[in-house]
């Protein structure tokens, strides 16, 4: 029988590949980059990394890096319109369902590679 962190890591094999962990000084947070190896199509565009950032684990200690690469699986096909916002970015807001939970994921695509996402923020909407 498969332990509940094995499976975590075989799940984690077979759709998405754990590239870096850095601290950005910039940031003044962790962030974590993976590759895509499922296909994951976002407002048109093929998606082949995900930055997933410390931000949400302020507040969220319950979200994990894992529920938040499950709950992408589920983005696959999805065309969503940006969120009004003055900045340079166009920041998504995403409501999705997993395991009878309704979860909440705020993230833009990465300034630095046009088919990755950045995930700033998920939690749970009780």
């Amino acid at each position: 029988m498969w332990s509940l962190n094995q499976k975590k890591t075989i799940f984690m094999l077979e759709l998405f590949k754990f590239i870096e962990e850095k601290f950005s000084e910039k940031d003044k947070e962790w962030q974590w980059t993976y590759q895509c190896l499922l296909t994951i199509i976002f407002n048109q565009v093929e998606i082949s990394r995900i930055t997933i950032t410390d931000h949400y684990q302020q507040e969220h200690s319950d979200i994990s890096n894992e529920l938040i690469l499950k709950l992408l699986t589920k983005l696959n096909g999805e065309n969503l319109k940006s969120m009004k916002y003055e900045g340079k970015r166009k920041p998504y807001e995403w409501e999705v369902i997993h395991d009878e939970k309704f979860y909440i994921l705020f993230f833009w695509f990465n300034d630095y590679n046009p088919n990755g996402l950045w995930i700033r923020n998920c939690h749970r909407i009780d």
